[in-house]
């Protein structure tokens, strides 16, 4: 009657969602991707992507691995690839981060550092592809 298909565990990546109508205080821990449309009071911490949507507020400390920001947060932003704030969005905080897009209209109060540690193995990931697609092409030759 039950496949061992619907028993299964969800993969990790299924998206994690804080909706308009939702207040959240406290720690977050989270390993998937994060959309946050709602208000979070408290550290966020997610080994993966975390999007606050343009109702949502955040009124905390983040680590992640890329951040977009499309609503406002106000706290300090540690991420390990891409900082983006959309033309909606706005961080009132400092930051650490390998890349940093503001989008125009975007705002931004704070202090901003690239970091060394994410670049190294941003840096690292592209030379080795480099590497061997010139290794592939001289194998063609």
């Amino acid at each position: 009657m039950f496949s061992k298909a619907s028993n299964a565990k969800k993969p990790p990546g299924t998206d994690t969602l804080i909706g308009q109508a939702t207040k959240l205080e406290g720690q977050l821990d989270c390993d998937t991707d994060l959309r946050i449309e709602g208000t979070v009071k408290g550290d966020v911490t997610c080994s993966r992507d975390v999007t606050i949507g343009e109702t949502g507020i955040v009124e905390s400390n983040m680590r992640a691995a890329n951040v977009i920001i499309a609503g406002t947060l106000n706290g300090d932003v540690d991420v390990t690839g891409t900082l983006i704030i959309e033309q909606t969005g706005r961080l009132t905080g400092n930051t650490s981060c390998s890349a940093f897009i503001i989008k125009e209209g975007g705002h931004f109060n704070g202090t901003s550092r690239m970091s060394v540690e994410a670049h190294d193995k941003q840096s690292a990931k592209h030379g080795k592809a480099a590497k061997q697609r010139a290794a592939e092409a001289a194998m063609e030759s």
